[in-house]
């Protein structure tokens, strides 16, 4: 080739592949999701107007406006690229439920970053570039490009900073995909410094978008990822169900067994006045809404440590801290129940709707008898089961109501407000608290 654009070509030919393959798959409607598409969207801007910047470089002396066009055009698409990079990187470190001090803060980083790329962008256009060379040995040079050198340089320096500050919250794939991210740029940045014919900024981004493919956002991978995590989970329930010399018991539906887990928090929730809505919408229509409610609700649950017990009609129960004991099952579950209220409200706005829901939530020892080691069917029973259904009954719509274990646990981490006593038929009281959804997590701080 008479000039230096074979790493571009590479780099442009994979995130093409890479653009087919993403958008082609069914995909998980988060917000790091949406990000990536434009993130790959904004790559093979890059590289195409890499490549054909390059071309036109060697020949400006017969289109020196095409070529000044194309070559700003290029670092302008550059900055779009690493301010993508870093709103992926704030998205990845606030992936949780934000106190209001921390969603300003989140607020005031997205706008300081959005201002200067607007700044770079402008710089870049309104000032002068400088071309060097013919043939192989071509690039530009001028304040444009060092200004995206040190925008570059500032991202890294960025991302840096906020992966150290919320490492503790962020998964090692997304770490390692901001960190590939990170190492990408400094070599590079590095490399084409003291060898600036090399050309090979284009193809560093072609390279971090692949490395963020499979390590985060592969739609296929996360879809294994959820069937390997399902199928653990059966094979935990079978195994906590095992003879003392552990070989399986062969059990049916007139043989049950039995096991006792000593600290398991219940979430039950179900449709205010559900009965209403079908009547209004139609059992059609209302299925539908709810079936695709119940099916991101599912979702968000491979996300945390919770386990999905049963599902009918409107109603919801899922366990935390069985078949898989865990000592932060209530944490865990109201975590999960803020998720759920927040996929309401989503899944309300896509549909012009406004179903609401009552959420209660208790802890305790709870009984497991497996009835089928086939078709894992198993039955529940505890007080957890009957406290959890009966502060849904009495909870405000929209709202979390928890039981005295769940509070004991979870106040100096939430805010809560004491609800009134509930009375049990039978005799005797509930204490139960409602949490204070727009008060966030305090550890968050």
């Amino acid at each position: 080739m008479s000039v230096s654009i074979e790493f571009q070509i590479a780099g442009l030919v994979y995130t093409l592949i890479l653009c087919a393959a993403f958008f082609r798959k069914v995909k998980w409607d988060s917000v790091q999701n949406r990000i990536y598409k434009v993130l790959l969207l904004v790559t093979v801007a890059v590289l195409t107007l890499d490549i054909a910047s390059v071309i036109s470089i060697d020949h400006r002396d017969t289109v020196p406006l095409l070529n000044a066009f194309l070559s700003k055009a290029y670092i302008v698409v550059m900055d779009l690229f690493i301010y993508t990079i870093d709103l992926y990187a704030i998205s990845c470190a606030t992936n949780r439920k934000l106190s209001p001090v921390m969603k300003k803060i989140k607020t005031g980083v997205i706008a300081l970053i959005s201002s200067m790329t607007l700044v770079a962008i402008i710089f870049s256009i309104i000032n002068t570039l400088y071309y060097s060379g013919y043939g192989r040995r071509i690039y530009s040079y001028g304040p444009p490009s060092d200004l995206t050198y040190v925008f570059s340089t500032f991202s890294v320096a960025f991302v840096i900073f906020i992966l150290l500050l919320n490492v503790r919250h962020m998964r090692i794939a997304q770490l390692f995909s901001i960190l590939s991210f990170c190492i990408m740029e400094g070599v590079i940045a590095i490399v084409q410094m003291f060898n600036k014919e090399l050309l090979l900024v284009g193809f560093g981004s072609a390279a971090t978008v692949f490395i963020m493919y499979f390590t985060v956002e592969n739609p296929d991978a996360q879809t294994i990822n959820r069937l390997s995590h399902a199928n653990k989970r059966a094979r935990e329930l079978i195994r906590f169900f095992t003879t003392s010399s552990g070989t399986r018991k062969s059990v049916d539906i007139a043989s049950t067994t039995t096991k006792i887990f000593p600290n398991v928090c219940v979430m039950v929730f179900d449709i205010v006045d559900f009965l209403k809505f079908s009547n209004r919408m139609g059992i059609e229509r209302l299925s539908k809404y709810l079936s695709a409610f119940f099916e991101k609700v599912d979702s968000a649950a491979d996300s945390f440590k919770v386990e999905k017990f049963k599902n009918f009609g409107s109603f919801y129960c899922a366990l935390s801290g069985a078949p898989e004991e865990n000592p932060a099952s209530a944490s865990e579950m109201v975590h999960f129940a803020i998720e759920v209220l927040n996929i309401l409200k989503k899944t309300n706005a896509q549909n012009g709707m406004n179903l609401q829901i009552k959420i209660g939530i208790a802890s305790g020892p709870l009984v497991v008898d497996l009835v089928s080691n086939q078709n894992l069917i198993y039955n529940i029973c505890g007080q957890p089961t009957l406290t959890a259904e009966i502060l849904r009954g009495n909870a405000s719509p929209n709202s979390i109501h928890v039981s005295e274990s769940v509070y004991a646990q979870l106040n100096d981490t939430y805010d809560f407000t004491e609800a009134e006593d509930l009375e049990v038929e039978g005799g005797g009281t509930i204490k139960n608290w409602q949490l204070d959804i727009g008060g966030g997590d305090k550890s968050i701080v």
